[in-house]
C-alpha cells in the first residue's frame, strides 16, 4: 500500500518535482556567476546620491531616468546600510530570489488559467532558463523582475478570491508598489487590468485606480522629466521596427531568426481558435500578456530610438517580454499536446513524451552552459567599475582632475567614482589594490575630454602629428592645416596636462591614452564632434601621451595656449 501511495504521490507531483529541481539548479548557477560581479551604473549612483553616502544630492522621490523608483532605491539603500559596497552577493541573492518566485508564481497562474501540467511546466522552464535568466546577468534586474512579480501575485490573489473587494484592494496595493520600482510597474498594471477586465470594465478600473492615481500625483508634484522619451523627430517606423524586434526577441534567437512577428501572431491565433472553448481563461491571459508586451515594447523603443538602439538594452528588456508572453507559449504547447493526443496512439505518445523530455533536458543543459560561458567571456560592468574606481583612486591621489562624467555609451559616472575614491570610505568598499594599468584605464575614460565647452587648456610638453600639412607642432596661437590621409592624428605629450582647440570637418574623433615608457596604453574611445564648430580636447593625465584621431577631411584649424 505504501509503495502504491508513494507512486501515486510521485505521479501527482512529478511536474513540481522537475520544476523545483531545475529552478534550484539555475538559482545556484546564477549565484555562482553573479556573486563574482560588483556594483556599477545606477547602483553606484544610488549609493552616492540617494542615501548610501551622507549629504546625497538627490531626493528619494526625484525621478531617475524619468521613472519613479522609490521602492527600488529604498531596497538598495537598506542593503548599502548593511553591507556598504563590500560584496555583491546579497544583491544577486535578492535578484535570484525574486526571479525564482516569479517563475513559481507564473507556473501556478498557468495551471489556474487552465494550462495542462506539461505545457505549464515547459513554459515555466523556458522562463527559468535562457532569456529569462538574463534578467540576472545584467545590472539592475530588480527594476525588471520585481514589478512583474508583484503583478503576477496580484493576479494570483484576484483569482483565488474571485476578484472580491478585499482581493481588489490587495492587488491595487501590490501594483502601487510596482509602479514605484520602475516603468515596468506601469506595464504590469496594464497586464493585470486587462486580465481583470474579464469581470467588467469597472472592476478593472478599481484594480488599477490606486497605482494610477498615485503615479499621476507623483508626476504632477515632482514633474515628468523622462529624458529621451518621444523626442522631437523620433522616427515612427524605426520605433515600430525596434518594438517588433523586442516582441520576438525571447524566441527569435532560439529559432535561427525565422520566428518573426507574423509567425508568432499566426501560431498564437491558431492555438487560441483551437483551444478557445476549452481554455477560455488561458486565451484571455494570453491576450492580456500580448497587450502588455506590446505596450512595453513601444515604451522601450521610444526610450531607445532617440539615443540610438543599444543591443545590450534590448537583450535586457526581452526577459520582460518573455514573462508577458509565457501564457501564449503555454497555450501553443497545450494545443500541440491536444493534437498529439488526438492523432497519436498510446505507444507513439509515450515515445514522443520520452523524446520531448530528452530534448528539454538537453536544452536546459545547453542553456546553463551557455550562461556560464557568457559570464566567462564577457566580464560584467561591475568588473569595469572596480577597475575604474581603483584607477580613479590612484589618479586623484596625484592631484589629477576629472574632466568627464561619462564617456559615450558608459553607464558608470565619473562623479560617483570621484566621491567613492575618498580615503575615508575605505571600510565601505572591498579591498582594492590599484595598478598603473587601472590608473590609465580610468584616466582614458574620465581624465580626458572632447567637448564643445570651454576648457582651461594646459600647454603640451611636445606635439607631433601625421596626416597634416604643414605638420601640427603645437605653436602658440591658431594655425590652419590640410588633411593628407584618411586617419590624421595629433599626439600630445602631457607633463601635468595638455590640450588644444580645433575646428574642421570631423563628425567624430577618437582618443587613446598611453605611457610608452611603461608600455601601457588603452583602447581608443570615440567621441562625437560638431563639424566646423570649435571643439576642445584636453587631458589632465600626468606623464602621458594623448593621441587624437580625426574622422573627416578638409582643412583644420588648431589653437594652442601660449
Amino acid at each position: 500500500m505504501t509503495r502504491r501511495d508513494d507512486g501515486s504521490l510521485g505521479r501527482r507531483y512529478w511536474d513540481l518535482c522537475v520544476l523545483y529541481l531545475v529552478v534550484a539548479a539555475q538559482a545556484a548557477l546564477a549565484l555562482r556567476i553573479g556573486g563574482r560581479d560588483w556594483f556599477s551604473g545606477d547602483l553606484l549612483h544610488f549609493y552616492v546620491a540617494r542615501g548610501g553616502l551622507p549629504n546625497g544630492a538627490e531626493s528619494l522621490m526625484e525621478p531617475h531616468t524619468g521613472q519613479w523608483q522609490l521602492t527600488l532605491i529604498l531596497i538598495y539603500v537598506l542593503l548599502f546600510k548593511l553591507i556598504g559596497l563590500t560584496t555583491y552577493v546579497p544583491v544577486v541573492a535578492l535578484a535570484v530570489l525574486v526571479h525564482v518566485a516569479l517563475v513559481l508564481v507564473m507556473h501556478r497562474l498557468l495551471l489556474r488559467w487552465g494550462s495542462g501540467r506539461a505545457s505549464a511546466l515547459v513554459a515555466a522552464l523556458v522562463l527559468a532558463y535562457g532569456v529569462g535568466s538574463a534578467a540576472r546577468a545584467v545590472e539592475a534586474p530588480l527594476a525588471l523582475t520585481l514589478p512583474l512579480l508583484l503583478g503576477a501575485i496580484s493576479l494570483l490573489v484576484l483569482g483565488r478570491r474571485g476578484h472580491d473587494a478585499r482581493s481588489t484592494v490587495v492587488a491595487g496595493a501590490l501594483l502601487l508598489v510596482g509602479v514605484t520600482v520602475s516603468l515596468v510597474g506601469v506595464v504590469a498594471g496594464v497586464w493585470v487590468g486587462v486580465v481583470a477586465q474579464s469581470k467588467g470594465g469597472r472592476h478593472a478600473l478599481r484594480v488599477v485606480a490606486l497605482p494610477a492615481v498615485a503615479l499621476l500625483a507623483w508626476g504632477a508634484w515632482w514633474g515628468w522629466r523622462a529624458s529621451g522619451i518621444v523626442a522631437p523627430g523620433t522616427d515612427v517606423a524605426q520605433v515600430a521596427e525596434v518594438a517588433a524586434r523586442l516582441m520576438v526577441a525571447p524566441f527569435d534567437d532560439r529559432t535561427g531568426g525565422w520566428l518573426g512577428v507574423p509567425v508568432v501572431v499566426l501560431v498564437v491565433v491558431l492555438a487560441a481558435l483551437y483551444r478557445g472553448l476549452e481554455r477560455p481563461l488561458l486565451v484571455h491571459a494570453t491576450t492580456a500578456g500580448v497587450v502588455a508586451a506590446v505596450l512595453h515594447a513601444v515604451l522601450m523603443a521610444l526610450t531607445t530610438v532617440p539615443g540610438g538602439v543599444d543591443p545590450a538594452m534590448l537583450a535586457r528588456w526581452r526577459c520582460v517580454a518573455l514573462v508577458l508572453l509565457v501564457p501564449g507559449l503555454a497555450l501553443v504547447l497545450d494545443a500541440l499536446g491536444a493534437l498529439a493526443v488526438a492523432h497519436l496512439g498510446g505507444r507513439q505518445r509515450r515515445s514522443a513524451t520520452v523524446l520531448a523530455g530528452v530534448a528539454l533536458g538537453l536544452l536546459a543543459l545547453l542553456a546553463g552552459l551557455g550562461q556560464h560561458q557568457w559570464a566567462l567571456d564577457a566580464p560584467g560592468a561591475g568588473a569595469v567599475a572596480r577597475t575604474h574606481l581603483a584607477g580613479t583612486m590612484l589618479a586623484t591621489s596625484t592631484g589629477e582632475e576629472m574632466l568627464t562624467d561619462a564617456v559615450p555609451g558608459s553607464t558608470i559616472r565619473g562623479d560617483d567614482l570621484r566621491r567613492l575614491s575618498d580615503p575615508a570610505l575605505g571600510s565601505e568598499l572591498p579591498v582594492l589594490l590599484p595598478s598603473e594599468q587601472d590608473r590609465i584605464e580610468a584616466e582614458s575614460n574620465y581624465f580626458v575630454a572632447v567637448t564643445d565647452a570651454q576648457l582651461e587648456l594646459a600647454t603640451p610638453t611636445d606635439v607631433f602629428s601625421n596626416g597634416f600639412v604643414p605638420e601640427v607642432e603645437g605653436r602658440p596661437g591658431c594655425h590652419t592645416h590640410a588633411v593628407t590621409s584618411d586617419r590624421p592624428t595629433v599626439v600630445l605629450t602631457s607633463f601635468i596636462g595638455a590640450g588644444f582647440r580645433f575646428r574642421g570637418g570631423a563628425g567624430a574623433v577618437s582618443t587613446r591614452l598611453s605611457r610608452p615608457d611603461e608600455d601601457r596604453r588603452t583602447d581608443p574611445i570615440e567621441w562625437p564632434a560638431s563639424p566646423d564648430e570649435w571643439t576642445s580636447v584636453a587631458t589632465t593625465a600626468q606623464l602621458a601621451e594623448l593621441a587624437v584621431t580625426f574622422a573627416g577631411s578638409g582643412d583644420y584649424e588648431f589653437c594652442f595656449a601660449d
